[in-house]
């Protein structure tokens, strides 16, 4: 398939004049034909990774069987295991059928494929191979998925500790606390400042429940709001990479993620300014991201990549693989191989982490019940030396 509808239409991919991204394919197209375009992009349809992820694997599997797009399309509406898959293939296929171009109509769902995808896609249309470029598509979009679902199991049994000490620790302060305190309320002014802090917070919880539940359920829904919204999440994200132990491993995460998106566009014929704009994109953390602009910034001024990297915080690794793909002419081998490396060195990050944080937890949960017996028991000990 050619890539008439984005090249000559200036869907925002100016690959012919050296690959630079002038912006969001679906922004751009509706900036310039204004309301009929703005038609076109949904921001509020929303479907899973692992839903687009089945699309692309079943895509893929017609197109090299031989069956035309548009056939492809229909059939996967058919077969649609939710409405909001069967919506969005709707939309995908009805702007097909209007002439667009299917990486187009994938930038016309930012919610659903991200500019990587829409750019791999432009890339193979381009080129003759749009089952090539899905293929990498797929490839990338399940190493996501599959290090998102480690780190999530990571966080299930810590999660689970800490839900499990907030009760006790609830259940203490409102059941056990109040056993002690009449005994200890005879002399207040000989309280330390420990135990009236746990004095005061179990009157809390056993006084006003109902504002106690409202600043849990304010909590989690401060939590929800960082993990969706995606301003906040880039905040959140960003100072959760300063952490110490933490925050090197989102960073080995997202170069991984970046370089990874940066050889599949490379091996797809995508020129290495788009390849860099792909890698800013991906790596969301704003220090990241700064490396790969200010490479790119570099490398359009004409000095080879490694010269553009070299003062940057990335492993020593990736830059001698990088100066090894330039000299052979291999940049994309180079850089496949290098992903595989980070994404190595992320799984044992990620495990070195998750056998960390397991006991780190329980020592806090222990520490915070023993916070609370203790500011109960010294004050019991002092009174008992004056009986």
């Amino acid at each position: 398939m050619k890539l008439s509808g984005l090249m000559e239409r200036n869907s925002g991919l100016d690959l012919a004049d050296g690959g630079v991204v002038k912006g969001d394919l679906a922004q751009e197209r509706k900036e310039e034909h204004g309301h009929a375009s703005a038609a076109h992009v949904d921001e509020k349809l929303k479907i899973k990774a692992k839903e687009s992820l089945h699309i692309l694997i079943q895509l893929r599997a017609m197109l090299v069987a031989g069956v035309p797009l548009l056939a492809c399309l229909r059939s996967l509406i058919e077969h649609a295991q939710t409405p909001k898959i069967a919506k969005a293939l709707q939309k995908i296929t009805r702007m097909v059928e209007e002439g667009h171009d299917l990486s187009y109509a994938f930038a016309c769902l930012p919610r659903c494929y991200e500019n990587y995808v829409v750019h791999l896609v432009a890339a193979g249309e381009r080129a003759g191979a749009l089952d090539d470029s899905l293929q990498r598509c797929i490839e990338l979009l399940d190493k996501q998925i599959k290090l998102g679902g480690k780190i999530k199991g990571a966080l299930a049994y810590p999660g689970f500790l800490i839900i499990l000490c907030t009760v006790m620790t609830v259940g203490i302060l409102v059941a056990l606390v109040p056993k002690f305190e009449k005994l200890l309320m005879s002399r207040p002014d000989q309280l330390p400042g420990t135990t009236k802090l746990v004095l005061a917070s179990s009157s809390f919880l056993r006084n006003s429940p109902g504002t106690a539940i409202a600043i849990a359920i304010a909590l989690v829904i401060g939590i929800i709001v960082i993990f969706k919204v995606k301003t906040v999440r880039k905040v959140a994200f960003d100072l959760a990479s300063r952490l110490p132990g933490v925050g090197g491993l989102i960073h080995k995460a997202y170069i991984s993620r970046s370089v990874n998106a940066l050889a599949m566009t490379l091996e797809s014929g995508v020129p290495i300014l788009t390849g860099l704009e792909h890698a800013r994109q991906i790596s969301q953390l704003p220090k990241l991201q700064n490396v790969w602009e200010g490479a790119s910034a570099k490398v359009r001024d004409g000095l080879p990549m490694y010269a553009a990297l070299e003062d940057a915080d990335l492993p020593p690794a990736l830059l001698q693989m990088i100066i090894a793909g330039e000299s052979s002419g291999s940049l994309d081998s180079s850089l496949r191989k290098a992903g595989e490396f980070l994404d190595r060195e992320t799984t044992a990050a990620l495990e070195l982490f998750t056998g960390l944080l397991g006991p780190a937890t329980v020592v806090l949960a222990g520490a915070l019940v023993g916070f609370i017996v203790i500011s109960l028991m010294t004050p019991i000990l002092q009174l008992a030396r004056f009986v």
